[in-house]
């Protein structure tokens, strides 16, 4: 009779644990972290929420509708673990996060994937297109602040307007890290096409990139967008038709 009581209040717990609302699992992965969930439904184990974002430095960047299951054993660390997902129109997010001590959001084995079209901080009438893909091993927020950054991206198909004409431009990829200072750095190089590049971009979280990158075109691309007219203007010119362009934006 006694393994039997015991069996009960075993499953009993088991059922309890199982149907602790998700607000419980929101409240673990966004206290102190700047991630925001609203519309949450589910359990602490598998939750959504109809809405998320994150908040670093004062900005807000929607991340669309959130998906998660926690790993239990995490619990026991006090720095709870769970896989994610979040969509947002043609963006997707994947990878696991961690909330842990001193407020700080851990995201490990991640990855990304956007098009171009939804990159923020160029000047008009400039455009983007193509497809930018990201996997990221390692990214630690510490309240609102980037404390460690290392990963890889990559621009496909990339593609410019300048205002007048789409620029078909190749392909691109960068190794990510972070800065002393906290901004994302971006060493990045050419894969293919009519633009050889390789430099480096660092973006600041609170907005604008720096530029500091060397390059030279193909001189069918040179006489597609009219290089010699304008480039002496931007660009600091380095030898074998290399130029250096160091720009804020």
């Amino acid at each position: 009779m006694i393994r039997w009581i015991l069996f009960g209040l075993v499953c009993t717990l088991v059922f309890a644990v199982t149907q602790i609302p998700a607000t419980w699992g929101a409240y673990l992965m966004t206290k102190g972290t700047g991630l925001g969930l609203s519309g949450i439904s589910g359990s602490l184990w598998n939750g959504k929420a109809g809405m998320a974002s994150v908040r670093i430095d004062g900005h807000s960047y929607s991340l669309g509708e959130l998906s998660w299951q926690l790993k239990p054993l995490s619990l026991l660390t006090l720095q709870p673990c769970a896989d994610i997902a979040a969509s947002l129109e043609r963006q997707q997010i994947n990878g696991r996060a961690c909330a842990g001590t001193g407020n700080t959001l851990k995201l490990s084995d991640a990855n990304i994937a956007i098009p171009a079209t939804l990159i923020q901080d160029i000047p008009e009438p400039t455009k983007l297109n193509g497809q930018v893909s990201a996997h990221i091993d390692t990214l630690k927020l510490k309240g609102q602040a980037l404390q460690a950054l290392k990963g890889n991206l990559s621009w496909t198909n990339a593609r410019l307007h300048n205002g007048q004409n789409w620029l078909n431009l190749g392909a691109f990829a960068a190794d990510l890290s972070a800065t002393d200072e906290g901004h994302i750095r971006a060493d990045i190089f050419s894969l293919e096409g009519p633009v050889d590049l390789t430099g480096n971009v660092v973006m600041p979280l609170t907005g604008g990139i720096i530029i500091d990158a060397n390059f030279s075109f193909s001189d069918e691309f040179a006489r597609e967008v009219q290089a010699d007219q304008w480039l002496p203007m931007v660009a600091e010119p380095l030898d074998d038709n290399r130029h250096r362009l160091r720009m804020t934006l």
